[in-house]
């Protein structure tokens, strides 16, 4: 189903017992999506490196995109990978693992930009 499709489960899936935190975040992409009764269909993922709103480039099934995941989704990738999701460890290339903690990064992110102001953007469409 691969990693949208997982992520979107949970949304065409009210009783889907996997999980409801994998909705999948995106930045620098777009991706639209429907349920085909309980299972969702990824309709189109672009390139959106100045938003949804900017210009769109079409992802083709050759091209590279690069995913950036956290140490919860890392560690996990080669047991089965955290809250389902495929194992990227195994399945990406040139993987790389900065040993950032997460955390720190987060809080040093938070009061560098305080305060900060999370807006809907419109980069993941659904039903």
């Amino acid at each position: 189903m691969g990693a949208f499709g997982n992520g979107f489960q949970p949304f065409c899936n009210p009783n889907f017992s996997g999980g409801t935190g994998r909705f999948p975040q995106v930045s620098g992409l777009k991706v639209t999506f429907h349920c085909n009764g309980l299972l969702p269909v990824v309709d189109g993922i672009w390139k959106a490196p100045n938003g949804p709103s900017g210009t769109l480039t079409l992802v083709g099934p050759t091209d590279t995109v690069r995913l950036v995941t956290n140490d919860f989704m890392y560690t996990l990738g080669a047991a089965g990978s955290g809250d389902g999701y495929p194992p990227f460890l195994s399945q990406g290339t040139d993987v790389q693992q900065p040993g950032d903690d997460l955390l720190q990064v987060t809080i040093d992110y938070i009061t560098a930009h305080s305060p900060v102001g999370p807006v809907v953007e419109g980069r993941v469409v659904g039903p």
